[in-house]
């Protein structure tokens, strides 16, 4: 049973990160919640009639909803039900995952015979639940949830083409906290060079932009201080959000306080595939071992759209996750698990390099710099 703690939690995830100009598609992230819903104010009841066939040539997963019957009755006062289904295929609930039905007029045994069509390949499809929802639509934008199906894919028998129906079931609030989706994973290195070690490297080592900030205009040509090597490796089981079952993907990193453009740093793009593999390191100088201790290291991994804004996929947060910068509370020093124990293991190996497998947060939460 979650405690009185996780049943708020869900709701911090709801803050949506800042992007920079060239990403800016995190509305997404909120249309999890374009619902607005009620939820659990109505006694889930009913069943739903669904015909779910997937066309191995095509690749399209094709569910045909037909009928619902004995939904429960919505608007007590008025004495009537307004359905319509949604669909997403889990664990992705952005908005390219969403589908809906029209809007049924008072029946509480509403007839929909529409197709929800996805285009996915079926070895994606296997990793993947269809979750269907069932909601009274309320002109004054509070829809009553009235029950959902989620049918994992991983053992679904394709060849059965029949008719089959549904009991709908009450929220399962555990399984799609948004704060605890499962987004893949980001495999990386990191390794501390303090300064008195650096002085051992040679120059043409050191690849990376300006020295880290610290507020005086300082010289930047040359790295000085300590530097901090993060070698992204790879991902796992990204979401697929082109159609196809791909996504070309990239990783952007920030040594928060520092956001500026200057700072940034992007591995190349991987295109077609969600386990991409990019060997490619981010350096950042300029760092004694105080500022170890006050920075955090934000990665986040993302989609190249060509003519759309950019797709947020997933991001981790490295620091000692006390909550404070330079004495400073902020909300972004929130790493924990394995985030944080990384991070501090780099600390106490200085020069060594270290390696993780940290889970990607589905939302990073706003950033007040």
């Amino acid at each position: 049973k979650s405690s009185p703690e996780g049943s708020d939690r869900k709701w911090m995830y709801l803050n949506v990160p800042e992007t920079d100009g060239d990403t800016t598609s995190i509305n997404s992230m909120l249309s999890v919640y374009s619902e607005t819903g009620d939820y659990g104010n109505v006694k889930v009841s009913g069943e739903i009639l669904l015909n779910i066939n997937y066309s191995y040539k095509t690749g399209a997963l094709n569910i045909l909803v037909k009928n619902c019957r004995n939904l429960a009755v919505a608007d007590e006062k008025k004495q009537r039900t307004d359905p319509y289904v949604k669909a997403y295929l889990l664990p992705d609930k952005s908005r390219q995952s969403k589908r809906k039905t029209k809007i049924k007029s008072n029946s509480t045994s509403p007839e929909f015979n529409e197709t929800l069509k996805y285009v996915i390949s079926h070895t994606q499809l296997e990793t993947r639940t269809l979750q269907l929802s069932v909601w009274h639509y309320d002109r004054f934008g509070h829809n009553s949830f009235l029950g959902e199906v989620e049918i994992p894919f991983d053992s679904w028998n394709f060849e059965n083409q029949g008719d089959e129906w549904f009991v709908l079931q009450p929220k399962v609030e555990v399984a799609t906290d948004v704060g605890l989706q499962y987004k893949g994973e980001l495999t990386v290195v990191l390794r501390y060079i303090p300064p008195d070690r650096n002085l051992m490297l040679p120059l043409g080592q050191f690849q990376g932009k300006k020295s880290f900030k610290k507020g005086k205009k300082g010289d930047s040509h040359m790295p000085s201080g300590g530097i901090l090597e993060v070698l992204i490796k790879e991902a796992k089981n990204l979401t697929a959000v082109k159609s196809g079952g791909t996504s070309d993907t990239f990783v952007k990193g920030y040594l928060l306080p520092d956001d500026s453009k200057t700072t940034k740093h992007k591995t190349p793009i991987i295109k077609k595939s969600v386990n991409p593999q990019w060997n490619h390191t981010f350096a950042f100088s300029g760092l004694n071992s105080r500022d170890i201790h006050n920075v955090c290291l934000e990665l986040t991994v993302w989609d190249k759209e060509s003519l759309s804004s950019n797709i947020f996929l997933g991001g981790v947060r490295l620091s000692t996750g006390k909550g404070v910068s330079n004495g400073k509370e902020v909300d972004w020093m929130d790493s924990q698990g394995e985030e944080q124990h990384l991070w501090q293991k780099m600390i106490d190996s200085p020069g060594a390099p270290v390696e993780g497998i940290l889970m990607l947060r589905s939302s990073m939460g706003k950033r007040r710099l």
